[in-house]
């Protein structure tokens, strides 16, 4: 009696072990932090401080498209100019380029994408990808930069924007000449290069987008789920998380704006949310709540002036909206009204990330964080250790 009672506790507990594995939660997915570095920002932020063992791929803003459809980039900073580590010889390499270089041999998991575009530099995409022989002419010369410069993993087309245009207006014909165009990327760079995009949050800039044609060209999409108030005449939050009754649009903020995208057809594995390291803010502001009228903008800039400056002022009080789950600033005597993130809503919305199923996260930009932020969001995403490669 006794054998067969510890037969069966020794069966019971092995069926209970077994169980505990199947039951076990699976590892958590591999999940991207992504940081915008700009190459004008090199002389007060160095690219060798670039808090690599944090990140797992960073965008060089900008390179854009030359008279001819072809890839160019600001070489005076690129490849010419001397930095500290750099060769000064004739010969050497030397330049961002070659600090990218220099700073992946100490971080092999980090990787470089350079972007294409911007606000500013959209313009020529408009004409190169309605021509097929200019969108081969472009691919053609983002295949050679990647085999000339391979310290470069890929390539992140921003265009800003597609049929609902930016500083050029856009036509509906944008639309499937952006899946040629990323098709063409993609058959020219082959597989194994990161071909990615910006993508604009904004409903006029979501909806005629055909994802479900992109999805299978691109490795993941980052969604700028910020300026969704960057001026004009009513102060509002820069990157809300939820709607709080906006009265401009219900779909200005950053859950709307994925689940518009995974809805017409990019899966979520392939969506990371975009956040702002950045404030904007208003002038002529009459009362500390939002949705106020204003008689101007304020230039604020990043969190680290935010910080510095604004935070550190007893003119201006924090406040705290719980449905949107952003902060921000009012002076009652400046009449000024800003809005910022600050380490409980870069937090929350690395949350969101992880409750949403979503591939990771991206920030504009790497100059305008004291690691505050970054840390924050990190936290949010349940990233305790260096970042690793994917």
């Amino acid at each position: 009696m006794r054998s067969r009672l510890c037969l069966a506790l020794t069966l019971l507990a092995a069926l209970c072990a077994l169980e505990a594995r199947q039951a076990a939660p699976a590892p958590s997915k591999s999940l991207k932090v992504i940081g915008y570095y700009a190459d004008w920002t090199a002389t007060r932020y160095p690219l060798a401080d670039i808090p690599a063992a944090k990140l797992t791929h960073v965008n060089y803003a900008f390179g854009k498209i030359g008279p001819d459809n072809r890839l160019t980039w600001n070489g005076s900073v690129a490849t010419e100019r001397v930095y500290p580590g750099d060769c000064a010889e004739a010969g050497c390499p030397h330049g961002l380029f070659n600090q990218i270089t220099l700073l992946k041999q100490k971080h092999s998991h980090l990787k470089f994408l350079i972007s294409v575009g911007g606000w500013t530099d959209s313009g020529p995409f408009y004409a190169m990808a309605a021509s097929e022989a200019a969108r081969q002419a472009f691919a053609q010369s983002c295949a050679d930069f990647l085999k000339a410069y391979p310290q470069f993993d890929g390539i992140d087309i921003d265009w800003e924007h597609p049929v609902w245009g930016g500083l050029q207006p856009g036509s509906p014909d944008d639309a499937r000449n952006y899946v040629l165009l990323l098709a063409a990327l993609r058959k020219t760079i082959g597989p194994g290069k990161f071909l990615t995009i910006a993508a604009s949050a904004s409903p006029r800039g979501i909806d005629p987008i055909l994802y479900a044609e992109m999805a299978p060209i691109l490795d993941w999409v980052s969604v700028m789920t910020y300026d969704f108030h960057s001026g004009g005449k009513r102060a509002g939050f820069n990157s809300a998380l939820y709607n709080h009754d906006d009265p401009s649009n219900s779909r200005l903020n950053l859950h709307d704006a994925m689940q518009a995208i995974a809805a017409r057809g990019m899966p979520r594995d392939k969506l990371v949310a975009g956040v702002p390291f950045y404030g904007r803010g208003w002038q002529g502001v009459e009362s500390s709540g939002p949705w106020n009228t204003d008689t101007g903008s304020l230039q604020v800039g990043g969190y680290q002036v935010i910080a510095e400056t604004f935070l550190k002022s007893p003119d201006y009080v924090r406040h705290w909206d719980d449905v949107a789950k952003v902060p921000w600033l009012y002076s009652e005597a400046r009449k000024e009204w800003i809005t910022y993130e600050d380490p409980q809503s870069m937090r929350l919305k690395g949350e969101y990330v992880i409750a949403q199923n979503l591939a990771g996260a991206m920030f504009w930009e790497l100059s305008n964080d004291d690691g505050t932020l970054l840390d924050a969001l990190r936290s949010g995403l349940g990233l305790a250790g260096p970042a690793t490669g994917h």
